[in-house]
């Protein structure tokens, strides 16, 4: 249909012909004029509407620009908004809502951490000091990370870890998954992972997604049964060298020398998860596995999000020399992941050992919060049975399993953030709340769970 009126009425303030496309995408919003309506020719409407050409025909392009409409050359300007366009540009339209404010919630999951915990005041001093040097802004940066943050992490990791390792064979990445995901596709065809049950479900995502088959192997308190892992033709050993067992200990060193002579016999690649193995607040602190393997089996992995905030987004892993040799062969395939300006102020709060103070600063909270946390469940819950993971800075709590769902959404509505650990048992992280949001959920916790199980 040929749109014959537009009914426009010019504002003395304002520009004309904003506000003859103002007129017209109003009546395309409102239905007024429909898909395939086709608009009065630019001198038609000027004429019409007593203004001129130029006017109507800025307004036409900006419509155009926008996609309201289309243009047929030679024939005209066609409204070209269907009925889904139009509800979805209303709602893009509507004014910004206002978010209603939430109740006070403590934050009991893992994915929470100190905040104050990390002095911000010192990061940002590193990070502006390459937000304003052009030579560091005005390139993408180095795919396999920036050589002075791989030479600190090279001298980082043997101090801190035992990770004994040449800065060509470190490789740095935005976070653990995308660092699997590289390693994954290294290997020319699919291989069989086995790992822990419940070690990392971020991990076993990455190998499903690669088309991976994994093996969860059967485990006590210390470990992987060894006797379990023969029986099984694995190419890969993923393991959580800082939290392995039933009772989520750091690798034993006979447990840790049994696997890298099984792996160096079987060919098998070792894939080591060393996820915040330096922050030991409760236990003896053990180096890393990587460091005692004279084979060329193992790869080490780690990131410090736990450790730093989650928005840093910093993580390395350490290549075998023949995986080395595969990453470099394709390595300008490659785009870094990490921030460029967040590696170099990383590199710089490396070398100037803010690190080693933030590891100290960290054990002594986390052990106070541990232990707080511990005390209040032996005080409200007496014949709970509880673990300390210490890497994951959280309390494993054994519950009945056919309660445990009923229990996250109960105390979700105490706005009490809790979650499920894939053993079973409820995770309960110290690392966010304070020490009286640790006594109120304890004891709000201890009634919820006495409801539920009365209710059911």
């Amino acid at each position: 249909m040929k749109i014959t009126a537009i009914s426009f009425h010019p504002q003395s303030k304002g520009i004309l012909y904003l506000q003859l496309y103002e007129t017209i995408k109003t009546e395309i919003l409102n239905g007024h004029m429909k898909q395939g309506d086709q608009l009065p020719g630019i001198r038609t409407c000027a004429k019409m509407l007593n203004i001129s050409k130029t006017t109507v025909e800025n307004a036409y392009q900006q419509l155009l620009m926008e996609g309201y409409v289309i243009n047929q050359p030679q024939v005209g300007y066609f409204i070209d908004a269907d009925a889904t366009h139009i509800t979805l540009r209303k709602e893009m339209m509507q004014k910004e809502r206002v978010i209603p404010e939430t109740t006070h919630q403590i934050d009991l999951r893992s994915s929470s951490i100190d905040v104050k915990g990390f002095d911000v005041s010192v990061w940002f001093h590193y990070l502006k000091q390459f937000l304003y040097e052009e030579t560091a802004m005005m390139s993408y940066g180095d795919p396999q990370g920036e050589y002075v943050l791989r030479r600190a992490l090279q001298k980082y990791g043997y101090a801190m870890r035992g990770v004994l390792c040449r800065e060509e064979q470190i490789v740095i990445g935005a976070n653990f998954q995308s660092l699997l995901y590289l390693i994954c596709s290294m290997f020319e065809k699919q291989k069989t992972v086995g790992m822990e049950y419940g070690g990392f479900p971020l991990a076993e995502q990455v190998f499903k997604d690669c088309g991976f088959q994994i093996v969860y192997l059967r485990h006590n308190e210390n470990g992987i049964l060894m006797d379990d892992l023969k029986r099984h033709d694995i190419g890969i050993l993923y393991i959580n060298s800082a939290s392995c067992g039933t009772k989520k200990k750091a690798l034993s060193a006979r447990l840790r020398k049994q696997i890298l002579d099984y792996a160096k016999t079987k060919q098998i690649l070792i894939l080591e998860d060393d996820h915040n193995g330096e922050l030991r607040y409760q236990s003896r602190l053990s180096l890393a596995m990587q460091g005692f393997d004279h084979q060329d089996t193992l790869i080490y992995m780690r990131s410090f999000s736990k450790l730093l905030l989650p928005s840093i987004r910093i993580s390395y892993m350490v290549l075998t020399q023949h995986y080395t040799q595969i990453y470099q062969a394709k390595k300008h395939c490659y785009h870094p992941s990490a921030s460029k300006m967040e590696q170099l102020a990383f590199a710089h709060y490396l070398m100037d050992a803010h690190m080693e103070k933030q590891i100290r600063r960290l054990k002594r909270r986390y052990e106070q919060k541990s232990t707080l946390m511990m005390q209040c469940i032996e005080k409200e819950m007496p014949h709970k049975k509880y673990l300390l993971d210490e890497s994951a800075l959280q309390i494993l709590l054994e519950v009945d399993q056919k309660y445990l769902d009923s229990y996250i959404a109960a105390a979700e509505k105490k706005d009490i953030l809790i979650q499920k650990h894939p053993l079973g048992m409820l995770a309960l992280s110290f690392a966010a709340a304070s020490e009286d949001e640790i006594h109120e959920a304890i004891h709000q916790l201890t009634e919820i769970m006495h409801c539920v199980e009365m209710n059911s």
